[in-house]
């Protein structure tokens, strides 16, 4: 848009002028006076303050917010306006001088008021004044019959503001404030007054800025003063005191604006009336002078100037969707036959007319796009352009020149500018779909009418596309300027009048230069249409890298080397096109013409740059058959390279195969997928040249493959070596030997002091010809091997060059093989050799690994000892070590070593390597004869968690005659550690047959401080042992113990006891077992256990943890194991009452039954008297004798025993005695307890005595 005039273009904003704030400059002149015309200035009016500009830190803060709000640089979109609440505004700032524009032109000097009388001797008529812009008036520049001059813009736009914002201060001096106020009066006084006389109706409002503290009433008092003295409402003056905020200035300006707002948009539309008042008289103005034979602007032309006024003010208020209407309007009326057809193609005003029609369209287009109607901007851009070209095709000198190019590129290049300051929303969201990316073209965003339809061109696409179609005119008019005649570019100087007049009826110079400056013989500069060429490329690059069109940057890039071709400028040429060439995306789609293309185009460039790098890389990839034979160049590296430049500094170049086109393909392959190590291997390089047919043979120095994997490097060295069969045809086969190579051959190599595989063959290729190498490698460790790179190398006595290729997932390779005598190429099929990979597996191992008393399954806090027996049945010696390590589920369970020697106490521990990985140090065996064994042990220990382990002994040897080759056996070996017992506890109290202790009798005089005085009870423990174990195992011994006493007492318990043998041995004083226990079969062991208070008198509850020691060992072994089991915590009260039960035989009475004697004791261990009812209840089972029903009293810490004799009526079985004792204070019930053998209570809480 810069072609045309700037206040033409840009969007209207309500003018808001500050005056009276330090701006830095000069206070006499505005800061618009770039912008103005002596139109605008010469009788205008005045406005002059003699008080000195508002100074100070408070006076620039407020200059920086003013200038802060200014909306010039707003994105034209109706979302920028809503963001800003409508508070839009030019915000221009001034000193205290300022000159409002005339709003009549002066008479002009010959009067025709001073003439003679008319014919009926009376005066001539008054002199009707108008603007100095109006076509009305003598010296306008549209005076007689122009349209309308971008002057009336800049009119509005930069000098005739909607509101007059002037700034003083207000004196805090008291002395001197009164002067200052009255001084400050007669300045606002005059500047109203020439308001007044302008009959402008511009706002002013006046904000006054204190200087010091003042107090609020005075502010008031003195603020209300100056209102009334200068006629000024109340809402028209404001003051902001001399320390306020940075934050209460930022409100203030806000609420100034805000209050202009609706005021600055009263203002513009009043314009607007005053203009449509005018159009709607439908009548020609009458002139000031009469214009005499000239025409004069006609009615259409009046009107199409009020509705580009009346639509210029719409967009002052921002109601865009009326300034459309009104600019369409007067477009359409523009282009009516009585306007712009009505003008001579010749005369000034045609252009005028023409420039008129592009601002027109302009506007439009940006009031669609302020109202997101992308498609229909579009449209009306469309429909200009051909407008505009049926009326040059009609009037003018058609559009086969440079002059209509230049158009075309300033109406494409406008529609970009227009995208880019509107800031589009529909083409900078965001892609869902790619993050990161923005849209090509907007979608249609409204539904368009019937029968309307719009074409994929019609959506509105980036910018991009303009700017490429502005380039694609620019190269056009630089096309058509070449074909200028020699006579037509001469400058006026050199022609004859008639000869420039003849002339300029053939060249359009609208936009355009004229012909002797569009492209000069003399040697001067032109117009540079190769740097707007370049600029405009490298603006559209950038807009379609955004959205990710990266073939159309390449091809934009492509264009942008060829115009810095055309000029000779071979470095930027270079820089352009290179990053081009290296790219590897026309080469993969085939574009080869394209790349062609390129190529060539940097081959001319080479000998302005001396390249020779860049010289090298594109001869050896020209030279592919894919490409044409460009006449005159030789693609022999040398002799290009010394008719490049004589003296070289020996350039070493890299090429990468995989992204570049070659005329040498490698390929590698694989006789087989799999093989052993120590296995020779066949393998084949081929060489394909696709080199064009009548250059010459390639001769490589060397071909180096590298691999990946445990096979080292091969070089093939060109030389001699072994003749190749003469086979007709374009392939042959050459057999290649390769040797041990430590250091490089006697030429120059890579190979280097590397070891690797060398062999010596004819490295010379024909073009279109095939050379097959087939030599064989032996592996020796096993593992996948793959090519890693085949380099070829060239290297020559003035270059260096080697090109390498490395990606080989997508080639095929081929096997050759011979039929007739001729090599023919066999696909391979899904094998791992079809890849370029092959596995190597390990030689089969023949050596052993045994473990012979390996056990089921093992048990917790067992020692395990396994032996393994390495038994070498290889065909010879070998030389061997082994490696162990455990991998356990949970990590810590167990521990693992090396069992050094016979004693298990010698032991080598392993070191944690991963979670629940224990891995030992490799153990050497030394040389192992043929058909020996040998024999070692590891040992686990600590296992106490039952879990499964996994063992893996790994045997690595060699073979004394192949120590370079390693072998591997490896033997794994579950381990499971399970319990071996579980056991269910059962805990009974027993009674106590000694006396309890009286606090009335003495300690014994002997009894240790540390001695148990206080109350014990007895219980009896049965543990219901079984045995998880898979195979019968030995209880050599089990034992109760306490691992933690709480509250006060001493434990004891006993050696368990069988439970069958209990009976069989009862009386007799046994202490120790010995009980074999069979799988999954469980038995009963019986503990006796005490627990005594310390004192008496602690009546304290006892906690006690027990623990389970069982010591057992394997039938087949001596060692005897413990294993610990946790039992349940046993609480004794020690304070509670409780009533026990025992039951021994009777008096015999001559009956078939036995009598019973029930002894009920009853104790009571508490400090407090209790009182106990007691009944017996009848029972059909049985007769007693006994109290039916008593109390019984007893003292604190006593206990009484009850006793009553049964006789049943029923033999060996259970029978249900019932005994009531409740305790008469508390009304509880005491649950009668087993106190011996032969009493049981059942699920129910009955208690049952055996009879």
């Amino acid at each position: 848009m810069d072609r045309y005039p700037g206040d033409y273009v840009l969007h209207n904003l309500p003018l808001l002028v500050i005056s009276g704030l330090e701006t830095g400059g000069d206070e006499t002149e505005p800061i618009t006076t770039g912008r103005t015309h002596a139109f605008l200035q010469e009788g205008g009016f005045r406005l002059k303050v003699d008080i000195p500009a508002v100074r100070g830190s408070l006076a620039t803060q407020l200059l920086q917010s003013f200038r802060a709000q200014d909306a010039s640089e707003v994105p034209w979109h109706h979302r920028s306006l809503a963001a800003r609440n409508g508070k839009v505004f030019k915000i221009a700032t001034v000193g205290r001088v300022y000159t409002l524009p005339p709003r009549k032109a002066p008479p002009p000097p010959y009067s025709p008021r001073l003439a003679a009388a008319v014919a009926n001797g009376s005066p001539p008529p008054p002199l009707v004044l108008h603007s100095p812009l109006s076509p009305l008036t003598p010296g306008s520049p549209l005076y007689p019959d122009g349209i309308i001059s971008s002057l009336w813009i800049t009119k509005h736009q930069s000098r005739l503001p909607c509101a007059l914002l002037t700034f003083f201060t207000l004196s805090s001096d008291p002395k001197t404030s009164s002067l200052a106020d009255n001084k400050l009066k007669s300045e606002i006084n005059s500047i109203r007054s020439v308001l007044s006389s302008t009959n402008y109706r511009t706002r002013l409002l006046l904000v006054l800025l204190g200087d010091n503290d003042i107090d609020p009433s005075e502010v008031e008092d003195r603020c209300n003063n100056i209102r009334r003295a200068t006629g000024l409402d109340g809402k028209s003056i404001s003051f902001l005191p001399h320390d306020s905020s940075p934050a209460e200035i930022e409100d203030f300006v806000g609420s100034v604006l805000s209050y202009l707002q609706p005021l600055c948009v009263e203002y513009y539309r009043d314009l607007s009336k005053h203009a449509r008042r005018k159009r709607n008289r439908n009548i020609v103005p009458q002139p000031t002078v009469q214009p005499g034979t000239s025409s004069i602007l006609s009615l259409q032309g009046w009107n199409v100037r009020y509705e580009f006024k009346l639509a210029v003010f719409a967009e002052f208020r921002q109601e865009m969707d009326a300034a459309c209407r009104n600019y369409e309007t007067a477009y359409e009326t523009l282009f009516s036959p009585k306007v712009l057809d009505a003008i001579a193609v010749d005369s000034p005003r045609f252009n005028e007319a023409w420039l008129l029609a592009d601002i027109i369209a302009l506007r439009t287009i940006r009031c669609l796009l302020w109202t997101d109607q992308g498609t229909t901007a579009v449209k009306s851009w469309i429909s200009h352009r051909e407008r505009v070209k049926d009326l040059v095709n009609r009037k003018g000198i058609g559009t086969d020149n440079y002059g209509w190019e230049a158009w075309q590129s300033t109406w494409t290049r406008v529609m970009a500018d227009l995208i880019s300051r509107s800031g589009y929303p529909p083409l900078n969201v965001q892609n869902p779909e790619n993050p990161g990316m923005l849209p090509v073209y907007a979608r249609t965003s409204k539904p368009l009418a019937a029968g309307e339809a719009a074409t994929p061109w019609e959506q509105l696409h980036h910018e991009g596309y303009w700017l490429d179609m502005s380039r694609i005119c620019v190269s056009k008019r630089r096309k058509w300027a070449l074909q200028i005649p020699e006579e037509d570019r001469q400058s006026p100087g050199h022609s004859s009048a008639s000869m420039v007049a003849h002339k300029s009826r053939f060249y359009d110079t609208y936009l355009a230069l004229e012909p002797y400056r569009e492209f000069p013989n003399d040697g001067s500069a032109g117009y540079d249409h190769v740097k707007e060429i370049i600029e405009t490329l490298n603006a559209a690059i950038v807009h379609f890298a955004k959205r990710g069109q990266l073939r159309k940057v390449e091809i934009l890039e492509l264009h942008k080397g060829l115009a810095h071709l055309s000029t000779g400028s071979w470095s930027a040429a270079v820089t352009t096109l290179q990053p081009l060439w290296k790219k590897h995306n026309w080469r993969r789609a085939g574009w080869w013409k394209l790349l062609q293309h390129l190529g060539w185009a940097l081959l001319d460039c080479v000998p302005g740059t001396k390249n020779h790098t860049l010289l090298i890389q594109l001869l050896w990839e020209l030279s592919t058959s894919v490409f044409e034979a460009r006449p005159g160049v030789n693609y022999d590296l040398p002799v290009a390279l010394k008719a490049l430049s004589p003296e070289i500094a020996h350039p070493s170049v890299a090429i990468d195969a995989d992204e570049a086109v070659s005329p040498l393909v490698p390929a590698f392959a694989f006789a087989s997928p799999n093989v052993f190590v120590g296995e020779p291997l066949e393998c084949q390089l081929s060489l394909v040249s696709r080199a064009q047919a009548r250059l010459p043979p390639v001769h490589l120095t060397e071909v180096k493959i590298v691999f990946e994997g445990s096979l080292r490097p091969i070089h093939l060295v060109s030389g001699e070596g072994q003749s190749p069969e003469q086979i007709p045809g374009r392939a042959e086969f050459v057999d290649v030997s390769l040797q041990e190579s430590l250091s490089s051959t006697a030429k120059r190599s890579s190979a280097g002091t590397i070891a690797s595989m060398t062999g010596v063959a004819d490295l010379t290729i024909p073009p279109l010809h095939t050379r097959i190498f087939r030599f064989r490698v032996i592996p020796r460790e096993a593992g996948e091997i793959s090519i890693a790179s085949i380099t070829l190398l060239i290297d020559d006595e003035n270059f260096t060059l080697a090109v390498t290729s490395s990606n080989f997932e997508h080639s095929t390779p081929h096997w050759w093989e011979a039929k007739n005598g001729i090599p023919i190429p066999r696909l391979l099929g899904q094998e791992l050799n079809a890849f370029n990979k092959i596995e190597v597996k390990p030689k089969p191992p023949r050596l052993q690994i045994e473990a012979p008393g390996l056990r089921r399954s093992y048990y917790t806090s067992e020692s395990i000892q396994i032996d393994f027996n390495i038994i070498n049945d290889e065909d010879e010696d070998t030389i061997a070590s082994v490696e162990a390590r455990m991998i356990s589920q949970i990590e810590g369970a167990a521990q693992l070593g090396w069992v050094a020697s016979d004693s298990a106490s010698d032991v080598v521990s392993a070191t944690p390597s991963d979670i629940g990985v224990l891995t030992l140090p490799a153990r050497a065996l030394g040389t192992l004869p043929v058909s020996s064994n040998s024999t070692i042990s590891i040992i686990i220990t600590d296992t106490a968690i039952a879990v499964d382990h996994e063992v893996e002994i790994v045997a690595r040897y060699s073979l004394v005659s192949e120590p370079e080759t390693v072998l591997t056996k490896t033997l794994t070996v579950d381990v499971g550690v399970i319990r071996p017992f579980e056991a269910n506890y059962d805990f009974l109290p027993r009674l106590d047959p000694d006396p309890w202790p009286s606090f009335f009798d003495a300690p014994p005089p002997d009894a240790e401080s540390a001695s148990a005085q206080g109350l014990r009870h007895k219980y009896s423990v049965a543990a219901s042992v079984c045995s998880f174990a898979t195979e019968p195992v030995v209880i050599e011994a089990i034992l109760l113990t306490a691992t933690q006493i709480v509250g006060g007492a001493l434990c004891s318990t006993g050696t368990g006891l069988v439970r069958n043998r209990t009976e069989r041995t009862a009386g007799k004083d046994e202490a120790a077992i010995s009980v074999e226990i069979l799988p999954d079969r469980t038995e009963i062991f019986d503990f006796d256990l005490t627990v005594q208070k310390l004192t008496l008198g602690d009546r304290h509850t006892v906690g006690i943890d027990l623990a389970l020691e069982i010591g057992w060992r394997r039938q087949d072994s001596d060692k005897v194991n413990t294993t610990l089991l946790e039992v349940p915590r046993l609480i004794a009260p020690m304070a509670e009452p409780r009533v026990l039960l025992t039951v021994t035989e009777a008096a015999s009475f001559p009956s078939e039954f036995c009598a019973r004697r029930l002894d009920f004791m009853m104790e009571n261990p508490s400090m407090h008297f209790l009182t106990f009812n007691v009944s017996m209840e009848a029972s059909e089972d049985f007769a007693f004798s006994g109290p039916k029903a008593c109390a019984l009293n007893l003292v604190p810490i006593s206990r009484h025993a009850l006793t009553y004799r049964i006789l049943p009526n029923k033999k060996d079985q259970w029978i249900v005695v019932n005994l009531k004792v409740v305790d008469a204070y508390f009304g509880q019930t005491l649950k009668v307890l087993p106190g011996g053998e032969g009493v049981k209570v059942d699920k129910k809480g009955n208690v049952l005595v055996r009879v």
